[in-house]
């Protein structure tokens, strides 16, 4: 039985777009450090305003540039062109669903947040395949609940019981705790507490963070922090998530505490800058493993906001980069400095977007973009990539999200 539906909200959202034979969609967090306060519930919500980010700029690169190496492959799909469709959530799982409704596509790379892959799942689970590259919650390993969502990251069920150990390796009894208020943390704290009460470790707090809290609710779990005797504390949050919390620390100059850290901001940047180092500089974590992609590099320093003046995001990555806004229109410009036109990455390749060395989560986006390829190859040669050729078994029309997963 098929029921009508009218779709009410504004779905005209900037993406990034190549034409393919099958197209792949992306979701990532390319403003990822959302600035605005929650809902009252009382009239339509304002747009989420964001921050750029560019670690996650470099992850829809990573997507584009993956396409672009399969599309040159002649073994893995010969005579087949894949194509992408790349938007943003500001790590808003009501943005992140916003953008999926508008993906008609074979199969979908999203997203990195726990939340907004739920989200995702639940919403388009029958009729997409959501892959996620750096959503580790264990709630989405419910096979019944969630068939079609995959990942290239362990589940947290995993870390919590390597965090438990290293907390028993160390001898400590008595720890504090934080959680972002989402599936994420919850879900991450509370299997960590499972695990260390198992060890007769005990939790003497558990405080809740979330980067659109007002400043009173940081500042209570602040107090809580001071007015613990506690001196090792787990912190279960995304970077983003953490930061009004870090800031605040720092700020009241709160030191002596071992941080352990959660995989999503154990090898984040901000944590180490000089201001931050103080109050979390020697944090343990668990970090995702690292790899090297070749030819990765060579394709960063060749991102150019005048090749192709519309495409979204590049500018705000220039802008960002550079420090000047590639813009002609003056009126377009605000307060911002206008490029001279011949500004280039060489005088930018100490920054942390262009080392290749330390290729954690970008990898996995690498991975999630081979491994819809791999099943796509079987699912038009009916044979694992590697293996002869025959003819095509299954005509590309015939692909859709369902076959896929």
């Amino acid at each position: 039985q098929v029921y009508d539906c009218e779709v009410t909200g504004k779905f005209d959202m900037p993406y990034m777009f190549k034409r393919g034979d099958i197209m792949i969609g992306g979701i990532f967090p390319v403003f990822n450090k959302e600035i605005t306060n929650t809902s009252s519930f009382k009239m339509e919500p304002l747009d989420v305003m964001c921050e750029f980010d560019l670690r996650a700029f470099r992850w829809t690169q990573v997507m584009i540039f993956a396409i672009d190496e399969i599309n040159k492959d002649p073994a893995l799909l010969p005579n087949i062109s894949l194509g992408y469709r790349i938007l943003d959530s500001c790590a808003s799982p009501t943005n992140t669903v916003r953008a999926a409704l508008t993906l008609g596509i074979s199969a979908l790379i999203a997203e990195s947040g726990s939340s907004q892959s739920l989200a995702v799942a639940e919403t388009l689970g029958p009729f997409q395949v959501p892959v996620s590259y750096f959503s580790t919650c264990a709630c989405l390993s419910n096979r019944a609940k969630y068939p079609t969502f995959f990942r290239t990251i362990p589940s947290d069920y995993f870390q919590a019981k390597a965090l438990a150990a290293l907390v028993k390796h160390f001898g400590w009894e008595w720890i504090g705790a934080i959680q972002s208020d989402n599936d994420y943390g919850r879900n991450g704290v509370l299997a960590f507490a499972e695990e260390v009460k198992k060890l007769k470790i005990c939790i003497a707090f558990i405080g809740t963070v979330l980067r659109t809290y007002p400043l009173d609710k940081i500042l209570k779990v602040v107090e809580m922090i001071k007015q613990s005797t506690v001196k090792v504390i787990l912190a279960f949050v995304p970077e983003g998530d953490f930061y009004p919390l870090m800031r605040e620390i720092v700020k009241q100059n709160i030191t002596g505490i071992q941080w352990i850290a959660s995989e999503a901001w154990i090898t984040a940047a901000r944590p180490s800058t000089p201001e931050m180092y103080r109050a979390f500089g020697g944090a343990l974590g668990f970090v995702v493993q690292k790899m090297n992609i070749p030819n990765l590099y060579p394709f960063l320093m060749n991102i150019n906001p005048y090749r192709d003046p519309s495409e979204p995001f590049v500018k705000d990555f220039w802008e960002t980069m550079v420090g000047c806004k590639p813009s002609s229109n003056v009126s377009d410009t605000g307060a911002a400095k206008i490029c001279a036109g011949n500004e280039t990455l060489m005088d930018h390749t100490q920054d942390m977007f262009f080392n290749v060395s330390q290729l954690r989560v970008t990898y996995n986006v690498y991975k999630a973009v081979y491994a819809i390829a791999h099943a796509l190859h079987q699912l038009v040669f009916c044979r694992p990539a590697g293996e002869k050729n025959v003819k095509p078994c299954l005509n590309v029309s015939e692909i859709h999200p369902t076959v896929v997963s």
